[in-house]
């Protein structure tokens, strides 16, 4: 994923993700969507046996919590679930860094100006490793930059694009979500 590089020169603690769900009725997706977190788990883990060294390079990442992309995948759902269209998430929660590895690996996937929820196919234990890396990287002052991994929108537009969606009749709405990720 491409970061935003001007919302990235400019962040301020009103920025983050705007995050648009499948319809309310998709259990199959939910259930694979929660299903590709847990593979990813048991991924990660495998890699940190197979790379000892690892866990001390993805220490910044580590600090406040372990990687549970399952605890994620649980989180995101929540808030998803508050009105079954779409979330924000700050770039100042405590789950933006998670969120920033997750759509590096393709759980989300950016459209324009939010990110849809979609099933990863490469979150193999390399490709965990390489975005743990990247967002290891952006490590300043003690301090993870995750918003330089991802597309940061102002709140302001994340309130609009929200209300704009919610509004938008369901079979639209799924409709052109297919659309943005080419599934139609």
């Amino acid at each position: 994923m491409q970061a935003n590089e001007m919302s990235n020169s400019l962040l301020n603690n009103d920025e983050g993700v705007l995050v648009e769900g499948p319809g309310p009725g998709e259990a199959e997706f939910i259930g694979r969507w929660l299903l590709a977190a847990a593979a990813a788990d048991r991924a990660l883990q495998e890699r940190f046996k197979q790379n000892k060294k690892l866990k001390d390079q993805i220490s910044s990442v580590e600090i406040v919590y372990g990687i549970s992309f399952s605890s994620g995948a649980a989180k995101f759902l929540e808030l998803l679930m508050k009105d079954l269209t779409a979330f924000s998430l700050p770039v100042d929660s405590d789950w933006i860094d998670l969120f920033a590895v997750m759509a590096d690996l393709g759980f989300f996937f950016l459209t324009g100006e939010r990110y849809q929820m979609t099933i990863p196919y490469g979150a193999s234990g390399s490709a965990i490793e390489a975005s743990l890396l990247k967002l290891a990287a952006t490590e300043r002052g003690f301090a993870l930059h995750p918003e330089q991994m991802i597309h940061c929108i102002s709140e302001t537009d994340a309130t609009t694009w929200h209300s704009r969606l919610r509004n938008m009749s369901l079979i639209q709405r799924v409709a052109d979500r297919d659309i943005l990720l080419g599934e139609s």
